[in-house]
């Protein structure tokens, strides 16, 4: 009798020793689960370290509760990662240049997954990744000299004068900010029309094509000197300079956009805002008498057909 109470007390101890760890780790364990998922393209030594470095992050972060997923998948250099929470469900995809990235994207990854935060919010000075500190690329553009001549009408006038300007051009490939200096002078006789202009304009330019030759549009502001002067005594005489604003159009076609210099060939009108007034004046006619010499108003629209060389 005393031989079988001791057996199947040996037995019961022996039973209890053998389920006793199960039985004091399964609440534990049902209560954080973490573990990998998916991993293409990684070693699978390199898998298992992430795995576990994160996973103890995630523990760490949602105290021993919860369960996690862990997949790694890379595109040449770069790994990308999803890590995944079942309650409540949630996800994050991270993108690292390189595994070696892990260590400091692993705290940020869990503390953003664990308590619902965007990854952006975890950044401190000493845990950013590669991908958050890349300059963005920018469309280029150069800056361009230019030099030009032109024909300058005057219309609502008649005369014309040849000009020439110089001036700077921030370009793209589909747009163009010109800055320029005009200036033009017929220089003509007396009993002739004169004319005389100085401007500073600045503006932009859209190219309507991305070709080798492209037709532009474009428009801007201008300081606008405009000067003109015609002597036919002893009936008439106007003489009359004005500076403002005057707002321009232009349009025409650049060439050569392929290459450091460009040719453009462009048809520009100038609007001031204002007539030149030519002030009534007494004058000394032919046979020496006086005459009164009376007020005049014109309004007058430079057109510049011209060339530009930019370089």
């Amino acid at each position: 009798m005393k031989m079988a109470l001791g057996l199947l007390l040996s037995l019961v101890f022996s039973v209890g020793v053998l389920f006793a760890p199960y039985a004091s780790a399964s609440p534990a364990e049902d209560a954080f689960r973490c573990g990998l998922v998916e991993a293409r393209g990684l070693p699978p030594a390199d898998a298992a370290t992430a795995t576990e470095l994160l996973c103890e992050q995630f523990r760490r972060a949602s105290s021993g509760q919860g369960a996690y997923g862990v997949r790694l998948t890379t595109l040449g250099k770069t790994v990308i990662l999803e890590a995944t929470r079942d309650q409540p469900t949630g996800s994050l995809t991270v993108r690292l240049e390189g595994i070696e990235e892990l260590p400091a994207a692993a705290p940020r990854i869990a503390d953003a997954l664990v308590h619902g935060k965007a990854l952006a919010t975890t950044q401190r000075v000493d845990n950013l990744l590669e991908a958050e500190t890349r300059r963005a690329p920018t469309k280029k553009g150069s800056v361009k000299f230019t030099v030009g001549v032109a024909d300058i009408e005057s219309a609502g006038w008649g005369a014309r004068a040849p000009g020439f300007s110089l001036g700077l051009m921030y370009a793209t490939p589909g747009f163009a900010l010109p800055t320029e200096f005009r200036f033009g002078s017929s220089g003509s006789s007396n009993g002739e029309k004169d004319l005389t202009l100085l401007s500073f304009s600045v503006g932009g330019r859209a190219y309507l094509s991305k070709a080798n030759t492209s037709p532009f549009l474009g428009g801007g502001l201008a300081i606008l000197n405009v000067a003109a002067s015609e002597y036919n005594l002893p009936t008439s005489r106007f003489d009359a300079q004005r500076t403002g604003i005057a707002p321009y159009v232009e349009g025409g076609v650049e060439m050569l956009r392929l290459h450091r210099a460009r040719i453009a060939l462009l048809v520009r009108a100038d609007f001031p805002t204002g007539s030149l007034r030519s002030e009534e004046t007494l004058d000394w006619n032919s046979r020496g008498r006086q005459v009164l010499l009376p007020a005049q108003s014109k309004y007058i629209v430079p057109v510049t057909i011209g060339v530009n060389l930019a370089f």
